[in-house]
């Protein structure tokens, strides 16, 4: 039987700001406080290094669950989707107990002298483990009647083993329908367990 390990969680990777660092590579900034039309989201600075373009976002979370947002920049007519996301302040007890919480994107992009002076940056949706994931009672089992609304064939259990390093998790496939592999009933099991929320803010940034 093959075993579909699990992360633990959808994980956001928390860096600390170091100004002084950003101020020796950045060559323009442009900082704002411009807010969507529903007032859930705000631009609060952009900076260009010679090799990425960051951006901080505060957004209005739909719930105090762990989202993670996904971002891109829309750069002379080409789309660059974010390689890292940091939560400010992650380690901040206060920062969990809040809805609104503050982003770092950074898109990988080579600044020359030709691009456009201007970037659209889109916020294009937000994830969370769906009712807190498959490792959690309520949420194993909230997962599972989910799938069972589109994939009523497709039966599983999630078996926890202990050991050094703190053991690990895996996917068990009980029941599947007839002709379908086990990847195939994983990717969808996989699907029910992320709660996904489609975003459409968006704003222009000057890169000057």
């Amino acid at each position: 039987m093959k075993k579909h390990f699990l992360f633990l969680g959808i994980v956001i990777f928390a860096t600390a700001l170091s100004f002084a660092l950003f101020n020796s590579l950045t060559k323009a900034q442009a900082n704002s406080s411009v807010l969507s039309a529903n007032n859930n989201i705000a631009l609060q600075k952009v900076e260009i290094h010679q090799n990425d373009i960051q951006a901080e976002l505060c957004i209005f979370l739909p719930s105090l669950e762990q989202w993670v947002p996904y971002a891109t920049l829309i750069v002379d007519g080409k789309v660059i989707s974010n390689s890292e996301v940091a939560l400010i302040n992650a380690k901040d007890p206060n920062t969990a107990k809040s809805q609104t919480r503050c982003y770092q994107f950074t898109f990988p992009v080579t600044v020359t002298e030709k691009m456009s002076k201007t970037a659209v940056l889109k916020l294009e949706k937000l994830t969370a483990d769906y009712q807190g994931g498959l490792l959690t009672e309520t949420g194993l089992v909230a997962i599972k009647k989910r799938l069972q609304e589109t994939q009523p064939q497709i039966d599983f259990t999630v078996v926890i083993e202990k050991g050094k390093g703190g053991g690990g998790a895996y996917i068990q496939i009980l029941a599947k329908p007839d002709g379908m592999s086990d990847d195939q009933a994983f990717q969808l099991i996989q699907q029910a367990t992320i709660e996904e929320v489609p975003e459409t803010w968006q704003e222009v940034v000057n890169l000057q």
